[in-house]
């Protein structure tokens, strides 16, 4: 009786330690995969110019992007304008900028997670004084 006792006695012992290597093997799995799609992260660079403006857009982390607007054109820079961003069709951004004693106004955008993907093209729009022009800011890579 003892010997019958022991052997089952190793088959739970065995079915533990195999439960427990699937288990850290799983584990393990689940953390590397977290640690590769991290690391898959490029910080992103998209820059266009027009006549009058100069847009560019730096995302360096994955759940959020900083654009950046500068008035290029000739004579006084405006005030305020109203800007457009079409990161994608679904979903733009829409603000309002003002030039106070800067050169360039800065939008941040915080995804709340990690950013949709963007295309190789950024349609911007830009409204001022009556005025009105589009900026495409491309991936500079």
């Amino acid at each position: 009786m003892n010997r019958h006792s022991f052997g089952l006695d190793h088959k739970k012992i065995l079915l533990l330690l195999v439960g427990c290597l699937v288990l850290m093997m799983i584990l393990g799995a689940c953390t590397n995969e977290k640690k590769t799609s991290q690391s898959e992260f490029k910080k992103q660079y998209f820059e266009g110019i027009s006549d009058n403006w100069y847009i560019k857009m730096v995302s360096e982390m994955d759940s959020n992007r900083s654009y950046i607007i500068a008035y290029i054109g000739e004579g006084i820079k405006p005030l305020n304008f109203k800007y457009e961003i079409y990161e994608s069709s679904y979903n733009p951004t829409f603000g309002e900028g003002e030039f106070k004693n800067q050169e360039e106004f800065e939008i941040y955008v915080n995804c709340g997670g990690p950013c949709d993907a963007l295309p190789n093209s950024v349609p911007i729009q830009i409204k001022w004084e009556g005025k009105e022009e589009k900026v495409a800011i491309r991936n500079k890579k």
